[in-house]
């Protein structure tokens, strides 16, 4: 078990740098890198000015949005309290809109293709910058061979990986968004713990749900074979005997048994993510 405090750690910028406009960003926590099952967990503030053109990534992705509202597209967003789903190969966006605060949870997708550290991603703009410019999120090559204009994540893609980059189809028409205060608690098994079952995605299995822990006690909750990426949502207490707080995050590898003591009711969004390996899934 991992757990990283965001309460101590500061804002840093440019962290984002093929993407136009202000970002701060705590980088919570991170998998295997050049794995296919590496992801990435941060917490972001978008300044009004960040700005990201319609794109889509070879990898999935989870956003709650902590506060503000989060811009998905025209007339679409992910509102404070709110949970999207974003598939690997779906065009989402433009995004631009007001100042938002959005826990971000990245990781590869049952195509296989995986997820790229953000060091790699950095590393690559730095490299790129050589023989071209990103502008507004799209990367204006000035010579050599490749494409003149090309998304900015997508130009990094192919930079580090030698390969164009070959999108999996995607497997649903437009992201997900759940509105957990519209779910009801239900019982988990374990007395103190409830939870919400908000959805289940892809043929990766990528489960998500909220599960609300009373305080006073220590509380099991069900115990699975695969990882498991938590953010606290609210609340504090101890897991094991590392504390934990609002806006913490946590990791539990597969088999890990997953035990609170909470001093506060606690409230977890609790994201489980299959091995792609365990599934037998073949990469696209």
């Amino acid at each position: 078990m991992r757990i990283v405090q965001a309460s101590e750690m500061i804002w840093r910028g440019n962290q984002l740098r093929h993407r136009k406009g202000r970002i701060l960003i705590k980088r919570l926590m991170e998998g295997e890198a050049a794995s296919p099952e590496n992801y990435g967990l941060h917490i972001g503030r978008e300044s009004a000015e960040f700005f990201s053109p319609r794109h889509r990534h070879p990898w999935d992705q989870i956003r709650y949005c902590v506060a503000g509202s989060v811009p998905i597209g025209p007339g679409k967003t992910v509102d404070a309290g709110e949970i999207g789903y974003f598939p690997e190969g779906l065009h989402y966006g433009p995004q631009e809109g007001p100042e938002r605060t959005v826990m971000v949870l990245q990781f590869g997708g049952a195509s296989g293709k995986g997820y790229l550290k953000r060091d790699t991603v950095n590393r690559a703009y730095d490299e790129l910058g050589e023989i071209g410019r990103f502008e507004k999120g799209v990367f204006r090559r000035k010579g050599g061979a490749g494409k003149r204009n090309l998304d900015g994540y997508e130009a990094i893609w192919q930079h580090v990986t030698g390969k164009t980059l070959e999108f999996p189809p995607p497997r649903y028409s437009e992201p997900v968004i759940m509105k957990p205060a519209h779910f009801a608690w239900r019982n988990s098994g374990v007395p103190g713990v409830q939870q919400k079952d908000l959805g289940r995605f892809s043929d990766r299995g990528t489960d998500v749900t909220v599960f609300r822990v009373d305080g006073g006690m220590r509380r099991v909750l069900p115990g699975t074979d695969h990882l498991r990426v938590v953010f606290v949502m609210k609340g504090r207490g101890k897991c094991g005997r590392k504390e934990y707080k609002r806006h913490s995050a946590l990791e539990f590898l597969a088999g890990e048994t997953m035990a609170v003591t909470p001093l506060a009711s606690t409230e977890l969004l609790v994201m489980t993510i299959p091995s792609v390996a365990a599934l037998g899934l073949q990469a696209a």
